[in-house]
């Protein structure tokens, strides 16, 4: 059982860091629009803004889940998660 919990929890991890750098990668084009004209830059914004809405939306959901995911494997009796060596 928490050999799965731990699979969908790195999954959910994976996908939650491409959806955060999806975000980022649309922030810095979002900043580059600036210096078009606004005649050049309002479709281009408008198509950046939505697909910002929506992932934004699949990262709230997606940390939601790891969460739960860590909350799940935190129940598991007998299950020690590791704890980071000092270098």
């Amino acid at each position: 059982m928490s050999i799965t919990i731990k699979r969908r929890l790195l999954k959910a991890k994976m996908t939650l860091h491409h959806t955060i750098q999806s975000i980022l990668n649309i922030n810095r084009s979002r900043k580059k629009l600036r210096f078009l004209s606004d005649e050049q830059a309002q479709p281009k914004s408008d198509a950046l803004d939505s697909e910002l809405k929506v992932l934004n939306k699949i990262a709230a959901q997606q940390a939601r889940l790891v969460q739960h995911y860590e909350a799940a494997l935190a129940a598991v009796p007998g299950f020690r998660q590791a704890t980071p060596k000092n270098r």
